[in-house]
């Protein structure tokens, strides 16, 4: 009896030995937010008072965040700081806040040697009632600078929602925290990574160089960046970069309206990579090898596809230097897509700015076969765009994309509507930034083109006009059956193209080659015999450009 005493006694020391190991290797906070949301923390002190690091899509937005420790007890907090890569810094509220007794914090590890030899690890999550639940995880993925991705060993072992803020350990060194969980598959913010993050928060310098540099042989790994405030308008931040280095800023940018990034020089010289993530860590810009030394500014303009949270990162590549980067607005979707953006053929100009990705929308009346000039007037800047043109249902009937226009010249575009309708203009900024003016003048209406008096006679005088592309000129003549004539369209000096054909009475095509392009720009003669006599329409489709036309219509002999 008393032998059995001894081994329940032993068993029992060994269940509470490992019971305090777990809890003082596990998350130290048990986080509630609201009804729904919950996640993890971790305790780290910082001068005489204790904070807590967590995960920051689990405590943005909130009211009340209610946290519980090992000892079950509870205690509110508030948000102190919000850093980049979903990082969050939290505070107790009231004068019985914990001290940061048996934290779970430690050093980083060596964690590139660490995980060549490792592949996997354990997930370790306080629970509601303090208790700790361990999961083993298998090591899928990492790299060398931020991630570590993570799946349950036992597959019915699947990680949860709540689980965010969860540590990872490895080889039983602390190594990360889990941010958030993606089919199954958990992604955890290195704990080298973490710490840099946090470096100038909590008031350290892991660098070994002079404060704010990073050493040149560092590895890829997040550098700090000072506070930064989420805003639509004007925002900046400054920080440090340094070969193989990376600095991630959070920009909160709207759709469809551009922005310049300006990157200035405080200290130092260096070369770097700029590149842009969305909030679902898709790459949306990238822009290589800059290089800026002090008193020179770089910028470069970007424009949102979406409104979201946006990761700036800017890469170091080499040198090392303190930085400022200005983000400022250049247009906003409301003023590039305005329900105000009328054009009216002949009327006055409208002006604006676009910028690479942007772009700016105007509506325009437009009756079919009636084309018209799109002016696009010389501003001095050095923008390019492109242009298309959609209908009311959306579907675009005019886009030119080998063809890009810009501020520096003067461009003309015809354009002609197939139908009466309110058409949308777009104007596709494809790079830099400047502004631009357009203006509408009409080249011809439908009612000039397709004319009642629109008559050719054989001998007659010659009828002139003008004609651009997708507009037709339509004329009536009546000939003979068997009796021979040359159509002359003589040059007019224009570089207008364009095509003929012929159909008779009923509608049928008696003529066309539209391989045979005509111009303006010299003189073409087409010999013609009709097999019956009729009255004819004679159509000229611009092709083309735009510009003058000059037809007769001689009888010609058998042998001309």
């Amino acid at each position: 009896m008393q032998r059995l005493f001894q081994i329940t006694t032993v068993f029992f020391l060994l269940v509470l030995q490992c019971f305090f190991i777990h809890s003082a290797s596990a998350s130290d906070v048990y986080i509630k937010v609201g009804d729904n949301e919950v996640g993890q923390g971790v305790m780290r002190q910082r001068g005489s008072e204790c904070l807590i690091i967590a995960p920051a899509h689990v405590v943005e937005d909130a009211f009340n965040i209610e946290m519980t420790v090992a000892d079950r007890k509870k205690y509110s907090a508030e948000i102190l700081e919000l850093f980049p890569g979903d990082i969050s810094v939290l505070r107790f509220k009231g004068d019985d806040s914990p001290l940061c007794r048996n934290t779970s914090w430690s050093e980083a590890a060596n964690l590139n040697v660490l995980l060549e030899v490792e592949k996997q690890g354990e997930l370790r999550t306080m629970l509601a009632d303090g208790s700790i639940r361990i999961t083993p995880v298998d090591i899928i993925a990492y790299d060398k600078y931020r991630n570590i991705n993570i799946r349950p060993k036992n597959r019915t072992d699947a990680i949860s929602k709540g689980e965010s803020g969860s540590l990872l350990y490895i080889a039983g060194k602390l190594s990360g925290m889990l941010l958030f969980v993606k089919n199954d598959i958990g992604n955890v913010v290195r704990l080298d990574a973490l710490t840099n993050t946090l470096s100038l928060f909590f008031g350290e310098n892991h660098q070994g160089g002079r404060p704010g540099t990073v050493p040149l042989h560092q590895e890829n790994i997040a550098i700090p960046a000072t506070q930064e405030k989420i805003s639509s308008k004007e925002q900046e931040f400054s920080g440090v970069i340094a070969q193989s280095a990376i600095a991630e800023h959070r920009i909160k940018l709207e759709e469809n309206s551009p922005v310049r990034l300006s990157f200035s020089a405080i200290e130092g010289r260096g070369k770097y990579n700029v590149e842009i993530l969305d909030s679902t860590r898709k790459v949306v810009y990238r822009d290589a090898c800059k290089r800026i030394s002090e008193t020179e500014t770089v910028t470069a303009p970007f424009t949102a596809p979406k409104s979201d949270i946006y990761s700036l990162h800017i890469i170091g590549t080499e040198g090392d230097l303190k930085y400022t980067v200005k983000i400022q607005p250049i247009a906003s979707d409301v003023q590039l897509r305005s329900e105000g953006n009328v054009l009216l053929v002949g009327g006055n100009a409208v002006a604006g700015v676009i910028a690479k990705g942007a772009v700016a929308a105007y509506r325009i009346k437009l009756e079919a076969n009636s084309p018209i000039r799109l002016v696009f007037a010389a501003t001095g800047d050095q923008e390019k765009y492109n242009i298309e043109v959609l209908d009311s249902t959306g579907k675009t009937v005019y886009r030119a994309q080998s063809k890009s226009y810009s501020g520096t010249d003067t461009a003309t575009v015809p354009f002609t509507a197939s139908k009466n309708d309110t058409y949308s203009l777009h104007i596709i900024g494809t790079e830099g930034e400047g502004k631009y003016a357009l203006k509408v003048l009409p080249i011809a209406s439908d009612a000039q083109l397709r004319s009642e008096a629109n008559v050719l006679q054989v001998g007659g005088i010659a009828a002139e006009g003008v004609i651009a592309q997708g507009a037709v000129a339509e004329y009536k003549i009546i000939l003979e059956a068997n009796s021979p004539i040359r159509m002359v369209f003589s040059a007019t000096g224009d570089q207008e193209r364009y095509n003929v054909e012929l159909l008779d009475s009923t509608g049928k095509i008696v003529y066309r080659d539209p391989y045979n392009r005509l111009s303006g720009s010299e003189t073409a003669n087409l010999s013609f015999n009709v097999s019956r006599s009729d009255t004819y329409s004679l159509r000229i489709i611009g092709t083309e450009g735009e510009g003058k036309y000059s037809l007769s219509i001689i009888r010609a002999t058998r042998n001309t």
